[in-house]
């Protein structure tokens, strides 16, 4: 028998669901399964309850992952629509910056380019932004990215039309990078009456046979 030795892998989009949602997940199961699957770091998501859009609720964060970790991790602080001033100075404790343009769970939702703008502007150069944008508006996030001129992650990506988008914007040299996760890789919408009704209420949903050979 074969053994493949690979260094520890990290997973940059993470929910751990504390505080707030612990029956859902904790830093203690969580970073339990990520060890298990060879994951050595794991960086977490802001939209726990309260969401992590401040120095407080950074911190409370904090000390929950700081307390049940079992391995290497990271925050990402969440983009508000009031909160684009206050957040740079927190930028050397958070992973990065999550900014949330399509539908997701809880109050960071960012509705109004303008917002996008402010955060844009004053989130420091070579700190992180992580998107969670989907068909037009990751075309948008990729636009505002070039037109500041910085660094851009579009977190899971699952269009056939956002790889098109993205694998030009690489070749015109624009530095955006993304990610896809597994159910896009493997599973089609196809899949979903087999699954079972209910039990695929993913954001972003699972798509066409088409897209996921795209990906």
């Amino acid at each position: 028998m074969t053994t493949l030795k690979l260094p520890g892998l990290i997973d940059a989009h993470v929910h751990m669901r504390q505080p707030g949602a612990e029956h859902k997940e904790d830093w203690d199961t969580g970073t339990a399964a990520a060890l298990a699957g060879g994951i050595t770091t794991v960086l977490a998501m802001p939209n726990t309850q309260p969401p992590a859009v401040d120095g407080p609720s950074l911190a409370l964060a904090a000390g929950h992952a700081a307390r049940l970790a079992r391995c290497d991790w990271g925050l990402f602080l969440g983009a508000g629509p009031d909160n684009a001033a206050a957040l740079p100075p927190l930028a050397p404790a958070a992973a990065g910056l999550k900014m949330y343009l399509d539908a997701t769970y809880g109050p960071l939702r960012l509705d109004a380019m303008d917002l996008w703008a402010a955060h844009f502007e004053r989130w420091p150069p070579k700190a992180p932004i992580a998107v969670h944008a989907e068909s037009r508006t990751l075309a948008a996030a990729i636009l505002m990215a070039g037109l500041y001129k910085r660094p851009i992650h579009l977190c899971h990506v699952s269009l056939a039309e956002e790889i098109r988008l993205i694998r030009k914007a690489k070749a015109e040299g624009m530095p955006v990078t993304c990610e896809v996760c597994p159910h896009h890789l493997f599973l089609s919408d196809r899949d979903a009456a087999v699954i079972g009704a209910g039990r695929c209420e993913v954001r972003p949903p699972l798509r066409s046979p088409a897209d996921v050979d795209a990906l």
